[in-house]
C-alpha cells in the first residue's frame, strides 16, 4: 500500500470521525425534530431542498391554519438550520416574505398553547400510596413494576426532569451517600435541553422523610439486582428505569420516551386520579409550583430546574404566582398582622 493511499485513508477516517462528533453534538430531540421537518417539507408537501425563501413562504402559507403556529414556527427554523448545516450560504429564513408571512400567521392563528396541569404534591402522595399497596399486596411481577414506577414518579417530580432526561438515566448516573450526617443522593444528567455544550449536570438531594426518591430508587435497584452490589458498580451503563416484561424480566433497554406519558396516565387512573390534562410535564410544573409555594425565589427555582432564564420559569407557574395575587396576599397578611397587634394591645 503506497503512502498516498494511506494518507487518503487517514483523511477519510478523520472526516468520518468529525461527522460522528458533529452528529453527537446534536441532542436526539433536535435531531428527530429536524428529520421530521425535512420529511414533511419534501415527502408530504412535495417541496425540494435546498429551497428559496419564496418556496418556504409558500409552504408556510399552504399549512397556515392547518398546522399549529408552534409547529410551523419550529419547522421554519429547522428547515433554515438544515440549510446552514448543509453549508448553503443562502438561508430561506432570512427572506423578508418568510418573516412577514410568519408574523401574519402568528397574529391570525396564534392562540395560547395548552399546557399540562401541574401535579400537586397531594396527588403525588395519592399515587405513591396506591403503589405502596401494590408492592405489599400484588404479585412479584406487579410489585417489581410498582417499585420502578414509584422511583420514576418521585425522581421525575423532585428533580423536575423531562421525559428524555428520565429515559436517558443509567444506573451509574445515580449515587447514594448514606455515610454523611445528612444522607443524600446525587443524580448526573449527561444531556439536557439547556445543556447545549454537553457538559453534563450534577444535582444533589437530601434524603426526605416522605416521598423520598432516594429511598424509592434504592428499593427499585435492590429488587432489580437482588441487592445493591451490582447497582453500585461505577461502570454500569444499564438504563436506570428499564422495561419490565409481563413475566418480570428486566430489559437492558430503557422505557421508551413515547411510553412515559401513557405510563403516568395509567398510574394516575389506577390511583383514582382523572389523568385528563396531565402529562410528564406535569411533574416539572408541579415541583416548580411547590418550590415557589415553599418560599423560594424565582432565581432559585430557575437554577434547580435548569432553565436558562426566569421568563421560562414564570411560564411554568400557576396564575396564583402572578404579581396581583402576590400583592393581595401581602396586603391580607399585613392586615391580619395589624389586627392581631391591635387585639394584643387592647388586652394589655
Amino acid at each position: 500500500m503506497d503512502k498516498s493511499h494511506t494518507a487518503r485513508q487517514a483523511e477519510l477516517d478523520l472526516k468520518a470521525k468529525e461527522a460522528a462528533l458533529l452528529e453527537a453534538s446534536r441532542s436526539p430531540h433536535t435531531q428527530r425534530a429536524m428529520e421530521s421537518a425535512v420529511r414533511h417539507f419534501t415527502m408530504v408537501y412535495g417541496g425540494l431542498l435546498p429551497c428559496s425563501g419564496e418556496e418556504l413562504k409558500d409552504y408556510l402559507v399552504h399549512y397556515a391554519g392547518e398546522l399549529s403556529v408552534a409547529t410551523l414556527e419550529q419547522r421554519r427554523v429547522l428547515i433554515g438550520r438544515w440549510h446552514r448545516e448543509q453549508g448553503f450560504n443562502a438561508n430561506p429564513n432570512d427572506h423578508a416574505l418568510v418573516k412577514a408571512v410568519m408574523r401574519g400567521i402568528r397574529r391570525q392563528y396564534g392562540q395560547r398553547q395548552k399546557q399540562a396541569r401541574p401535579a400537586p404534591i397531594r396527588m403525588i402522595e395519592q399515587v405513591v400510596r396506591h403503589l405502596d399497596r401494590t408492592i405489599l399486596e400484588a404479585s412479584d411481577v406487579m410489585a417489581l413494576k410498582a417499585r420502578r414506577d414509584k422511583a420514576l414518579l418521585l425522581t421525575a417530580f423532585w428533580f423536575g426532569l423531562r421525559s428524555d432526561e428520565l429515559v436517558r438515566l443509567r444506573v451509574c448516573d445515580v449515587s447514594f451517600h448514606e455515610g454523611q450526617e445528612t444522607p443524600y443522593m446525587e443524580l448526573y444528567l449527561s444531556q439536557s435541553k439547556t445543556d447545549r455544550e454537553g457538559r453534563g449536570q450534577r444535582r444533589t438531594l437530601n434524603a426526605l422523610a416522605a416521598l423520598c426518591p432516594m429511598a424509592a430508587l434504592q428499593a427499585w435497584l435492590a429488587a432489580r439486582f437482588q441487592g445493591l452490589e451490582l447497582a453500585g458498580q461505577p461502570d454500569s451503563t444499564m438504563p436506570l428505569l428499564a422495561k419490565v416484561s409481563r413475566w418480570g424480566k428486566v430489559s437492558d433497554q430503557p422505557i421508551h420516551i413515547n411510553s412515559i406519558n401513557k405510563l403516568l396516565k395509567t398510574l394516575l387512573a389506577s390511583a383514582g386520579v382523572d389523568p385528563e390534562d396531565y402529562s410528564s410535564h406535569s411533574m416539572r410544573r408541579g415541583i416548580a409550583n411547590w418550590i415557589m409555594d415553599s418560599g423560594a425565589s424565582v432565581a432559585e427555582l430557575t437554577e434547580w430546574i435548569g432553565w436558562r432564564d426566569t421568563r421560562t420559569a414564570m411560564r411554568y407557574l400557576d396564575g396564583k404566582s402572578s404579581l396581583p395575587s402576590k400583592i393581595i396576599e401581602r396586603h391580607m397578611a399585613a392586615q391580619a398582622w395589624l389586627e392581631n397587634d391591635a387585639s394584643a394591645s387592647g388586652n394589655r
